[in-house]
Order: C-alpha cells, then structure tokens, then sequence
C-alpha cells in the first residue's frame, strides 16, 4: 500500500511531466523555399491547460552566430512554458560554420524575421496571442533579436509591423555597433575573435562596409522600437571596461562591446540591469531559478509591458551579505563578497553607490559610502564597487536588534536584496 508520500511525491510527478507540451520541429519557411531546411524549425512549447490565448516568448539562441541548435535550448521551452504560462517558440537559423561558410549576414537575421513572421501567423493554433509576443535572445541571439526589433526592413520585408514585437529581452548583446568595434580594435577585434573572423560573419572588413551598419542595433533605433530590457553579465562588463577587474591577467581593450543604450530610453522605458556571473551562467540562472535575479526582473519587466501593473517579486540577493560585531568596539563590518556589481547612470547623478541600514519598520538607520571605482563611458558613468568591507559604527542612539542591510545604486535603483543582521550593542 502507498503511504502519502509516495502518493503525493507521484501527483507531483504527474503534474510537472503535464505542465507543457511540446509541439517540434515545425518548418517556418514556406514549403519548398526553405535556404537551410535542418536549421530553418521552430519548436512551440504550450501550458497545459490554456484557457485563453496565453503571451509568446520567441526565443533566439546564442553561439557566435557559428554554433548552436533549438535542441540545445530545451529548457528554455520547458522552464518558461511550465514556471511562467508562456506559450515559447524556440527557433534554430541558418549558422556561419565551417560546413556553411556562404552563410553571411543577412542570412541568420533573415532566417529569424521568417520565424517570426511563421509565429504571427500560427502561433494561435497552439494557444498562443500573436498581438502578444516578446522577443528574447541571448548573446548571438541578442544581437539578433535587437536587429529584428530595429532594422524594420526585415519585418518590412515580410508585411509584418514592427508592432507586432511587444518587447524584447536582451541577455549579453555583444554587438551594438559593428563600425565603432572596428575602429576602436582595428583588426584585433573583441576578444579572442578577430575582425577575420567577423568578415565571415557580416561581410568584408571596411568601415564603411553597408552590411556592417545594417547589421549594426545602434543605426536603427527609432520612435518605432518597442521597449527593450538589458542585462549584463559582471563578467562581460569586466571586459566591457578594459581593466583587469576579474584578475584575468589580462587587458582587454575598450570599445570592444559597447552598452550604450542611452540610444534606446530616449524612445521607450528600456533598462539596463547587472546580473553576476559569467556570459553564460548568467543567462542559465534566468534559465533554471525562477528566483533569479534575470527571471525576476525580466517577469516584472514583461507584466508591466503587458498589463501596466509592476509586479512586486522579491529580488534575490546578489551578493553575500555578511555582519558581525567588532569585539573591541561597536562598529559592525559588513563584508560584500562576490563578483563587482555595477550600473550605469547619467553623469551627474551625485547619489552613486551606497549600503543603507533599515530598522525592521522600513526606517533608514544609516546610509553608508563605500569608495567606489568611477569609469567614464559613452557619456555615462559606471560604477564599480567590489567585494570589499564596509565599517558601520552605529550611533550611541542606535539599539540592539534586527537591521537589514541592502546595496543601492542611484536615487531609487536598488540593485541588490536586503540582507538581514543581527547588531549585539
């Protein structure tokens, strides 16, 4: 006989192996017309149990626009369809690899206008709402949901309004303006990838080449561009920087990715958030912890988008917190370990970095400095602040009790979770 565990440990089984069902490889060309026919399938995760045409992610997957497939992306299907009610299309594209080397831009972002284009036409049959629908993309991916989103022509190309893309979600875009890459590396290009290897890619290397500023973000952003959410890794921004701040041991040149998205704000709320954590496993975290900082803040991005109300989630802690009494005298340090947590504000902004103290009732007890690196980029100014030591020496007025330390940036940005302590006087 099984007892109740078992019991419930199989209903639990039985719901999570029901939660979507998948729908692959789908052609998304019309028949006979497809340039790439293995790579040119989409998959279409559904929930179960749809009651009414549910939002759309469609998703592009990264890889240096030379590797990668749909089915190495299966949990994105599976998470977001499952964890967040999203109907998810995962596409593959036509690649820059060594078996396609005729393959150059624009054949990847054409590839991904015709999926999109395939979504806004059928994605109702699988429950779908095609006046609903979020671009989102990571690294390669991003760049190509951000061509998508603001080279029109494409779209254009297609009939499908640029309306037809709600918003779009950017994981670790590497490339926002190819021409400005060029000129600021000259031929040594981004890291570990030499401008060789982006002649391949979007064409011969000139400055003036048109298919590099055709593939470029930056000379395509307009009053037409639907909103737009950021996120960079703190790895990336290490190399965004061009210091030695991951004790690479290396230097890495500046220009060689550019987050200049100031371009962006000025025509829809976009945003730019700091994840920790490397080029990839910022993106996995979004992936498979719905707690994440990534999944948190793109849900709350999206809910606003959708429906204008901002969703209250808690937000994970990104760096480790810790406190304890100095046993000689009353001060309190509070170590921040972890990965340098940055964001980017307008050059003005005198707020900056700060770690503030609350009392259990929302008070601010404290709000401390720590110093700060300040790097001038792109008419913005970032700020840096490593895993270091802050000193509080709590004021005579100050009792014992439970306070809450948080990390903020700017006058409202609070970019980190409350951590609580415990202060002994």
């Amino acid at each position: 006989m099984l007892n109740k565990s078992i019991i419930a440990a199989l209903c639990l089984y039985i719901l999570t192996a029901m939660a979507y069902s998948l729908n692959p490889d789908i052609p998304y060309y019309p028949e006979g017309t497809a340039p790439n026919p293995p790579k040119n399938m989409l998959d279409v995760y559904v929930p179960s149990g749809i009651i009414e045409a549910a939002p759309v992610l469609f998703f592009v997957h990264g890889g240096t626009w030379t590797y990668g497939d749909r089915s190495d992306y299966t949990a994105v299907g599976a998470y977001l369809a499952d964890q967040e009610g999203y109907v998810t299309v995962v596409i593959s594209y036509s690649l820059s690899d060594s078996l396609h080397p005729e393959v150059s831009h624009p054949d990847h972002i054409l590839d991904v206008a015709q999926a999109f284009k395939w979504t806004v036409d059928n994605i109702a049959d699988y429950g779908g709402d095609p006046s609903r629908i979020v671009v989102i993309g990571h690294s390669a991916g991003a760049h190509l949901a951000t061509l998508l989103a603001t080279n029109t022509r494409f779209l254009d190309s297609l009939s499908i309004g640029i309306e037809s893309i709600k918003a779009v979600v950017s994981f670790n875009m590497g490339i926002y303006d190819i021409p400005k890459l060029y000129r600021d590396c000259g031929m040594l290009g981004p890291t570990g990838y030499s401008m060789m290897g982006f002649s391949a890619i979007f064409g011969p290397i000139a400055d003036s080449s048109f298919n590099w500023y055709d593939a470029s973000p930056k000379y395509h952003v307009s009053e037409e561009t639907p909103p737009f959410v950021f996120f960079v890794s703190t790895a990336d921004m290490e190399q965004i920087i061009g210091g030695d701040f991951g004790g690479y041991g290396v230097l890495i040149l500046p220009g060689e990715v550019q987050f200049t998205y100031s371009d962006f704000r000025a025509y829809q709320p976009s945003d730019t958030f700091w994840l920790v954590g490397d080029h990839n496993s910022a993106f996995s975290d979004f992936v498979y912890d719905r707690l994440s900082r990534g999944r948190v803040l793109t849900m709350a991005f999206l809910d606003e988008v959708f429906t204008g109300i901002e969703e209250d989630r808690d937000l994970p802690t990104d760096l480790v917190i810790s406190a304890h009494p100095n046993p000689f005298n009353s001060a309190v340090t509070i170590s921040l370990d972890g990965a340098a947590i940055c964001h980017s504000r307008e050059s003005g902004n005198p707020e900056g970095v700060r770690v503030e103290i609350f009392d259990l009732a929302g008070r601010i007890v404290e709000t401390l400095r720590p110093s700060a690196t300040t790097l001038e980029k792109g008419g913005q100014e970032i700020q840096i602040l490593e895993g270091g030591s802050v000193l509080w020496t709590p004021a005579p007025s100050v009792g014992s009790g439970v306070y809450l330390v948080r990390v903020g940036f700017g006058p409202s940005d609070v970019k980190a979770a409350a951590k609580r302590l415990v202060y002994l006087k």
